[in-house]
């Protein structure tokens, strides 16, 4: 049996240990989210709409101004949070705490437990999906942008239009924004990643393609592209095959260039 990002897995677990770190960084990002929430809800409600004017004893008012969008999406994540940590408190110790921090927490002690339910491998994704989703909707509101990601943690980077540095909301730590893009648009042509890795960073904001594994596969089936990491390691051991971000660019580019209406490879 294999982790969804193909390394193999062993004594019950459905997830493996890198795959595991990288959901523990996604847990560890809730806090810095939320915060960002909170503050957005009460922040971008200074424009947003009115509801509607209720009546309370015998006189009118309008309700505090609120943006659903950002509301909402605090609830959704919270939500989520709730809901799995429901789940893995079936088979774990009970939770200790209900706020969207405390459950994230929770998750994270208990991150050797989750690893093994059969539920798990969808988790990651799943949360890093709300996460995503709060930060677009707060920064819809106060107009920032896109800014990279953290070469430390992968996190998701966001400033401000005008603004010449991003931080790090996970590890703290901080980017001039020109000169990461410029890094990024560089490094890019050397990140090696399996299949599975490379269709979810493909999928980020600063790609935002729709590049399936199954079809990076296809290309190395093919040789169109060449994997770049050995076959086995020290031991002999098989290593599940890895290829570069550029190669999978480029060939991108190249089948849309031949296929402008349906891509076709």
């Amino acid at each position: 049996m294999n982790c969804r990002c193909e390394a193999p897995l062993a004594g019950g677990f459905t997830v493996c240990a890198s795959c595991g770190e990288s959901l523990a960084y996604a847990l560890a990002e809730v806090d810095s989210v939320v915060e960002v929430l909170d503050q957005g809800v009460a922040r971008t409600s200074l424009t947003a709409g009115y509801g509607e004017r209720v009546s309370s004893s015998g006189s009118l008012h309008a309700p505090l101004p609120i943006n659903e969008a950002v509301f909402d999406a605090r609830h959704a994540l919270h939500t989520y949070l709730m809901r799995t940590a429901l789940k893995l408190a079936e088979v774990a110790l009970p939770i200790t705490g209900r706020s969207p921090q405390d459950l994230a927490a929770y998750l994270g002690r208990n991150i050797g437990t989750l690893r093994r339910q059969d539920w798990a491998p969808t988790v990651e994704a799943e949360l890093r999906g709300h996460l995503r989703h709060g930060h677009d909707r707060v920064n819809k509101a106060e107009g920032k942008v896109f800014a990279g990601q953290c070469a430390s943690c992968d996190t998701d980077l966001y400033a401000g239009k005008q603004d010449a540095e991003a931080r790090c909301r996970t590890c703290g730590a901080t980017y001039e924004v020109l000169k990461w893009r410029a890094h990024a648009e560089t490094a890019k042509n050397y990140y090696i990643g399996s299949a599975a890795d490379l269709s979810r960073k493909l999928s980020a904001p600063q790609y935002g393609y729709s590049i399936t594994a199954d079809q990076i596969r296809k290309w190395a089936l093919r040789d169109k592209i060449v994997r770049a990491n050995p076959e086995t390691d020290e031991a002999g051991n098989p290593i599940a095959p890895a290829y570069r971000l550029g190669d999978v660019l480029a060939l991108n580019l190249d089948r849309y260039q031949k296929h402008p209406i349906n891509g076709a490879a």
